[in-house]
C-alpha cells in the first residue's frame, strides 16, 4: 500500500525511497563514537535440511532466503570493500563448505544461486558447521572481526558432542556469532549468539527476514582488547644481497 506510481507509472522511485528509508533507520540506531571492525570475515552458516521446503515464506523458506542472500552479498561488500565472506551449508547431520573465505561477491552470488538445484534433506548439525567456520576463522590474524551468522530453519539439531565445548571454543577465538531463525525460539541458538556477543532474532514475515539480516551489512564493533596499531599494507619489500643480481620483477597489465 505504501508502494505509488510515479509520474511515468513505474514503481523503482517508490521502491528505493522505501529501502533508502530503512538504511536511513538502521544507520540512527547506531550509537556514536563506536570504533567499527572494518575488516570483516564473516562466514554465513545457511541451514538446508528438509524444514527449508516449508512454504510459511513464499515460495519456499530456501527460495526466498536465496533471494534475499543475493541482494545482501552485494550490500555487504559495497559497504564493507576491504572484508571477506565464505558460505557454509549443512543438511543430513553434515556440514559443508560451499565458498571460501573470498571477496570477490560474484562468486558467493553464484554459489547461493547454485543452490536453488540442491534439495534440502535431513537435520542440520549446528556443531558440525560450527566447528567447519571456526577452523578457517582461528587462523585469521588479531586485528580482523571473525564472524558467523546462522540463518537457522530447523527446530533441532543433531550434533556428534557437547555443543557447549564448541561455543566456548568459538568465545575464546574471538568469534561473534549471530542467529536468525525463521521458525521459532531454539535455547542453543540463543545461548550461542549470547555468549559470543552477537545477535539472536526470530523473523515475523518476509520483509522483517530481510532486514533481520540486512542488519548484519554494518561492520560490527571493534574488539576493545585490541591494541591500536598500524597495519602494513601494499607491495612486499624484496631485499638484495650484496654481490647478487636483482630478481627479475614484472609488472602485468
Amino acid at each position: 500500500e505504501a508502494i505509488q506510481e510515479d509520474d511515468e507509472g513505474l514503481l523503482e522511485g517508490s521502491v528505493a525511497e522505501i529501502i533508502q528509508r530503512a538504511k536511513r533507520k538502521r544507520q540512527a540506531q547506531r550509537k556514536g563514537n563506536t570504533r567499527l571492525g572494518m575488516m570483516r570475515h564473516l562466514f554465513l552458516i545457511l541451514d538446508c535440511s528438509e524444514c527449508m521446503n516449508n512454504q510459511d515464506l513464499k515460495p519456499t523458506r530456501q527460495l526466498c532466503t536465496i533471494k534475499i542472500l543475493e541482494g545482501f552479498i552485494d550490500e555487504f561488500f559495497d559497504q564493507n570493500p576491504i572484508s571477506q565472506f565464505g558460505i557454509i551449508t549443512t543438511r543430513n547431520k553434515r556440514a559443508e563448505k560451499m565458498s571460501e573465505l573470498a571477496g570477490n561477491p560474484q562468486k558467493h552470488i553464484k554459489v547461493v544461486q547454485q543452490l536453488t538445484q540442491t534439495p534440502c534433506s535431513g537435520e542440520p548439525s549446528l556443531q558440525n558447521a560450527l566447528e567447519l567456520a571456526l577452523r578457517s576463522l582461528k587462523m585469521l590474524p588479531s586485528h580482523a572481526s571473525r564472524e558467523v551468522l546462522v540463518l537457522m530453519g530447523s527446530l533441532t539439531t543433531c550434533d556428534p558432542g557437547d555443543i557447549t565445548v564448541t561455543i566456548q571454543s568459538l568465545k575464546s577465538h574471538g568469534v561473534r556469532c549471530s542467529v536468525i531463525g525463521l521458525a521459532a525460539e531454539v535455547h542453543v541458538c540463543n545461548l550461542l549468539a549470547r555468549e559470543t556477543g552477537g545477535t539472536f532474532g526470530v523473523i515475523l514475515d518476509d520483509v522483517h527476514y530481510r532486514d533481520q539480516v540486512y542488519q548484519h551489512v554494518d561492520p560490527p564493533p571493534a574488539a576493545t582488547c585490541l591494541d591500536s596499531s598500524l597495519i602494513k599494507m601494499g607491495f612486499p619489500h624484496q631485499s638484495i644481497e650484496q654481490g647478487k643480481e636483482a630478481p627479475l620483477t614484472l609488472c602485468m597489465w
